[in-house]
C-alpha cells in the first residue's frame, strides 16, 4: 500500500479495539477498487471521546466506523442522522461530508446478509436476541423486513429488554417483539449481540449450562475468535451456527459504498471473505 499527502483517511474508533480486523477488510477492498484510501484503528477512553471525534473531522477524515461501546454515545456529536438509522438508535457508520457528521447504521443489513450467504432465512421463524445494546437494536429493527413470527429479546437488564422490544413493535406497527428473562422453548435462531466471549475473554460465554436444540440455528455477531465458546458449545450439540465474520464483511462493504459512493463488487468480497476466513481460522487453529 502506498501513501501519499494526498491519500483519504477512515477509521473504526471503539474501547476496546486491538482485536479488529477491520483495517485488514477495509484497506484490502481499497486496494481492490483502486482507492487512494488507508483505514486505521483507534482505541478511545471515554474521557477522550469528545475530543477524537472533533478531532477526526478536523483531520481531514471521510469517515469513521463506530463499534463497542460507543455506536449510542456518538448520536449527540452527529450534524444528521439516516432515516433508517434514527429508527435503530445506534449508529455504526459516519460519514464526515463538508465537516458535516452524517450518522448511518449497516450493521442489521450486514448481519442479514451473513444469514442469506448461508441459505438461513427468517420468514416465520422465532428468534431469540441476546443483548439490547447498538447491534442488537439494528438486527431486530431489520428483522421486520424478513417476516419473523416472533423477535424474543433476552438482556441481562429488563429495562433495556423492553424498550427494545417496545421499539420493535413500533416500528412494525404491529406486536412482533417481547421482553423476556429466560430462554423460551421452540426459538429456530439464537443470535447473542453481547460483547460475551470476544477476545481476549474468550472463556466468557451466553447462556452458561443451556442445552441447545440442534434443530436450532445458533449465531454470533464475535468474529474473533473465529468460533466463540459460545458457538463451539452449540456446535457440539448439533447446531448449524454462524459467526460475525460474514456481518463484519457485510456491514464494512456497505459502509464503503456510501463514503466512496463506489459499488463493491462481489467477487472482491467472496475474495476478502475467504482471505479473513482463513486468517481467523489459522490464528484459532480451527481446521
Amino acid at each position: 500500500m502506498k501513501i501519499a499527502a494526498s491519500t483519504s483517511c477512515a477509521a473504526v474508533i471503539g474501547h476496546p479495539i486491538s482485536h479488529s480486523i477491520s483495517p485488514e477488510l477495509h484497506n484490502r477492498i481499497y486496494q481492490a477498487l483502486g482507492l487512494d484510501i488507508v483505514y486505521l484503528a483507534f482505541n478511545i477512553s471515554k474521557d477522550n471521546f469528545a475530543q477524537a471525534i472533533k478531532g477526526l473531522g478536523a483531520l481531514g477524515f471521510i469517515g469513521f466506523n463506530v463499534t463497542i461501546p460507543y455506536k449510542e454515545t456518538i448520536i449527540p456529536y452527529l450534524d444528521s442522522i439516516d432515516p433508517a438509522a434514527a429508527a435503530i438508535g445506534a449508529i455504526n457508520t459516519v460519514k464526515i461530508d463538508n465537516g458535516k457528521l452524517i450518522g448511518y447504521n449497516t450493521d442489521g443489513l450486514g448481519f442479514l446478509d451473513s444469514l442469506t450467504i448461508n441459505n438461513i432465512y427468517c420468514s416465520n421463524r422465532r428468534i431469540l436476541i441476546i443483548g439490547a445494546g447498538g447491534s442488537a437494536r439494528a438486527i431486530g429493527i431489520c428483522l421486520i423486513e424478513h417476516n419473523p413470527r416472533e423477535i424474543i429479546i433476552l438482556n441481562r437488564r429488563m429495562d433495556r429488554s423492553k424498550q427494545l422490544a417496545l421499539d420493535i413493535n413500533k416500528f412494525a406497527k404491529r406486536s412482533i417483539a417481547k421482553a423476556v428473562n429466560s430462554v423460551p422453548e421452540d426459538v429456530d435462531i439464537i443470535i447473542n449481540t453481547t460483547p460475551l466471549g470476544m477476545w481476549p475473554n474468550v472463556e466468557q460465554s451466553p447462556l452458561e449450562g443451556y442445552v441447545f436444540n440442534s434443530k436450532t440455528v445458533v449465531c454470533d455477531i464475535i468474529y474473533n475468535p473465529y468460533m466463540t465458546t459460545f458457538l463451539k458449545r452449540a456446535s457440539g450439540q448439533g447446531c448449524l451456527t454462524v459467526n460475525g465474520l460474514g456481518m463484519l464483511i457485510g456491514q464494512g462493504v456497505k459502509a464503503i459504498e456510501i463514503w466512496a459512493d463506489k459499488k463493491v463488487d462481489s467477487s472482491i468480497i467472496t475474495m476478502v471473505y475467504d482471505e479473513l476466513r482463513n486468517k481467523l481460522k489459522q490464528q484459532n487453529s480451527i481446521s
